[in-house]
């Protein structure tokens, strides 16, 4: 990975640890349980004790919120895509 790429990695990553603090905690937590994890949904709603369409909901509205968030990033990327061949 050459500079240019370390940098944009590095900044995604920087992008995508703000917009995951900015979710409400319930939806962020069971994304990360899901995502990071790689719990599914049926265990993440045993470990909190909440229904398994509970879950659904809130991983559902951390993947909106966090498109959202982080929608202009992505557009930059597309944009500069064709320099990374």
């Amino acid at each position: 990975m050459d500079t240019e790429h370390s940098i944009l990695y590095s900044n995604l990553q920087s992008h995508l640890e703000e917009a995951l603090n900015k979710l409400p905690e319930a939806c962020r937590v069971a994304f990360e349980m899901n995502r990071l994890e790689g719990l599914k949904y049926r265990e993440i709603a045993e470990k909190l004790n909440v229904s398994e369409r509970t879950i659904e909901v809130r991983i559902g509205k951390a993947l909106g919120l966090l498109r959202e968030y982080l929608k202009e990033f992505f557009v930059f990327l597309l944009l500069i895509s064709g320099s990374w061949k």
